[in-house]
Formats: C-alpha cells, structure tokens, sequence
C-alpha cells in the first residue's frame, strides 16, 4: 500500500470511530434519544379535618389572614383558620359553586357557580353583587371549576374542567382571551401567584399541582398521592390544597 492509500485507510478509520463514539449525533439512530422527563411526587406536611360538605374551592385571605372556602354541596362561603377551624359562615344565594377569589382589599368575593356557567361576586355578608356569564362548557358537570384574581391587573382567571379544558382571562366581565390546554385528564382549581407571576392547577383525575406562565405554558409539574383535590392556594410558600371526597385541607 502506497503512503497515499495509507493515508486514505487512516482518516478512514478516525472518521468511523468518531461515529461510533457519538452516536447521539447520526440522523440514522432515533433509539439514542430519549425522554429524561421526571415527575416528581409530594406528599403532604399536614392535614386537616374539615366541618365543610363537599369543600370545592380555596383562596387566602390577605386582609385577616385566613383562608375561605366554598362548598358545592350548600350556598355557604366559609372562612376558616390554617388548622381547618371555622371561623365564620356567609350565606349567600350561590349554587354549585366550585372555585372562589377576593378582590385585592379582600372586600369583594367572587365564585364561579358551575352549573349556572356563571362568575358571580358577593360582598362580605353574602349579599349578590353582581354576574356574568363565561360560555365555554357544553356539559353542566364538566364546566366552570375554578377563579382567581391577578390582584396587579385586576384581571380574572377562569377554568373550565374539561371538554374543553380551558383558560379563560376577564377584566370587567369581558373576556380578553382564552386558551385550550391538555397537560391533564382535568383541571379543577386555579390560584394565580404575584410573588412569581404565575398560575398553579390542580387536576382531581390525573392527581396533578401545574405550574403554568399566565400565558398558560407548563413550567413544572408535580404528583399528589390522591384523587378529588378539587381547591389550591399558595400562602407563603405552602400549597394548600381541600379535597372534596374527605373533607380535609392538605399542606404541602
């Protein structure tokens, strides 16, 4: 072999042992790339009993340091301490309500009442201020399952369970947008978080807590270890999530 075919046989071969050493870089071979997408799971730092049917809805409220609870089992809005104790009942002329915000002074509530397809504000004795209607759901089970406030724009979020999931922004009872999303089986509760700026969902049937952007792209995801966690709020760093099937209030 003369010194140019030598040379030939040599580059050759560098060039067949870079391929075989970097296999991520050939188009021919899919099978090297693979999901390295991990959910991590949570488990709760405390729970809590609660004297509330049905609790479907949670928010904080800043002004008395308290959260406030609906249920889509009576017309009730309830305050309740961190350990789950009542502090105060408001009856109001809500029905089927499944998600629940305040105003930024914390003098307005408003709910979303599922079956009515309806955001309906209260004031602080349960009186009805107004409403309007959100037309998303063919389905009266499937429908409006959860409200919050972005207290720097003053606008409202609203979901609606599934068929479609969705995402919907208000600013005085007009919608400005809305969005499809499908990273669960449902979504069930929304909570919009000013300290980051962004949206959190938890989803009963996929036994998901979502971190979105409030254009509604996924950032992070998270497994809780059950079913019907049907209301999340974010109060100093800790999730507080109620579950519809037991009564009880989770802290993660």
């Amino acid at each position: 072999m003369d010194m140019l075919n030598k040379l030939r046989f040599f580059f050759l071969l560098i060039i067949t042992q870079i391929q075989f050493f970097l296999p991520g870089c050939s188009r021919d071979n899919p099978a090297v790339v693979t999901d390295t997408k991990t959910i991590n799971k949570i488990f709760p730092l405390e729970e809590y009993n609660l004297d509330i049917p049905e609790p479907s809805g949670i928010t904080y409220n800043s002004k008395n340091n308290t959260l406030m609870v609906v249920s889509d089992g009576e017309s009730n809005i309830y305050e309740i301490a961190f350990n789950g104790a009542i502090l105060n009942s408001i009856p109001t002329s809500g029905s089927d309500m499944e998600g629940i915000t305040l105003s930024k002074n914390c003098d307005t509530i408003f709910v979303v009442e599922e079956k009515k397809k309806l955001v309906t504000a209260f004031d602080l004795s349960g009186n009805k201020i107004t409403s309007f209607s959100v037309n998303v759901s063919t389905s009266d089970n499937h429908s409006l399952e959860g409200i919050s406030l972005n207290i720097l724009t003053n606008e409202l979020f609203v979901i609606n369970e599934k068929n479609p999931q969705m995402i919907l922004k208000f600013l005085n009872k007009q919608e400005l947008w809305r969005k499809s999303i499908a990273y669960t089986l449902d979504i069930s509760d929304i909570c919009y978080d000013e300290t980051s700026n962004c949206i959190w969902i938890i989803s009963d049937e996929s036994k998901r807590i979502l971190k979105l952007s409030t254009t509604g792209e996924l950032l992070k995801e998270w497994e809780i270890p059950f079913t019907k966690g049907e209301g999340i709020t974010i109060v100093n760093e800790k999730i507080y999530v109620v579950n519809d099937s037991n009564s009880k209030m989770y802290v993660f």
